[in-house]
């Protein structure tokens, strides 16, 4: 992006506007609005209501660096350190996926399971993230308590930070598990929920440069097939849930049939599948029997 003796945010913002679109991002006038309101510290939809406020010069270089990366395919979540999910702003680190859109799908299944328990909700969220599903659980259920776990200690430190944010933290414990290990057999959940890693070696080159280069590796490839975790996952899940309670998983496009096989094959009942607006297979569900 190109610097200019005129620093009006409108111009400033035009200029972006025209370097993103320019690159071939998708949505360049939202990305740029949400660069300058980064910059500026103003909200993304009022950032540009002053016709002709203007930027000091150190925040014109800061705008203009920050959309010369996005234009190097870093996506605007990295960029400002954080990401909307379920109507909160979490702070994510390159330590950590960049949450989706499509895993709300996963939390709506989980609230409407726990907001009719008559009794307070035990949950466990397995490999935690940034929290985003754990900390909305929590922030969403008044009574419940939740475990995070995640194989990475500098994943859980992002994820305390975020239940700190969102003042859950006292109904929270941070564990560092590899999916189930380390989690003890006595605990009984309510439900379990995982977004675990479900990408294939060879999708994994397919997928675009802001997830490739951004998300840690860990947190996207399950192995050869993409299914790898699903087996131990599900199968260790039946001794940490309580009777009637309830295993649900986000799984990538293609993988529920599978993932259904692993459920009944590990003797869940109620299996189902929850598809995202497109039709696409994106929660698979089942019970444990009472």
């Amino acid at each position: 992006m190109e610097t200019s003796s005129d620093n009006r945010k409108r111009e400033a913002f035009k200029r972006g506007v025209a370097s993103l679109k320019e690159a071939g991002i998708e949505n360049p006038a939202l990305d740029a609005a949400v660069l300058l309101g980064y910059v500026t510290g103003e909200p993304t939809d009022t950032v540009l209501m002053e016709r002709d406020a203007t930027l000091e010069p150190p925040e014109v270089l800061l705008y203009s660096s920050l959309v010369q990366k996005r234009c190097g395919r870093v996506a605007v979540s990295r960029l400002v350190g954080g990401r909307e999910f379920y109507s909160r702003i979490f702070h994510i680190t390159d330590d950590v996926l960049d949450p989706r859109p499509e895993t709300e799908i996963l939390v709506d299944q989980a609230l409407r399971y726990l907001e009719v328990l008559e009794e307070n909700p035990v949950v466990l969220d397995i490999g935690t993230g940034s929290g985003a599903i754990a900390v909305t659980v929590a922030a969403q259920i008044p009574l419940a308590r939740v475990t995070a776990t995640d194989i990475s200690m500098s994943a859980l430190a992002v994820a305390r930070r975020n239940a700190e944010v969102h003042l859950v933290r006292e109904r929270m414990n941070f564990v560092q598990a590899d999916l189930l290990n380390g989690i003890r057999g006595e605990d009984k959940f309510h439900v379990i929920l995982s977004n675990p890693p479900y990408i294939s070696c060879a999708q994994f080159e397919d997928l675009q440069d802001e997830v490739r280069e951004g998300d840690p590796t860990l947190s996207l490839i399950s192995g050869p097939e993409g299914t790898e975790c699903y087996p131990p996952l599900v199968e260790g899940s039946m001794n940490l849930l309580c009777a009637g309670g309830s295993l649900m998983v986000e799984v990538g496009a293609g993988q529920a049939n599978f993932v259904t096989g692993i459920f009944d094959q590990a003797g869940f009942t109620d299996i189902r599948i929850v598809n995202d607006l497109a039709g696409t297979g994106r929660v698979v569900k089942g019970k444990k029997n009472a």
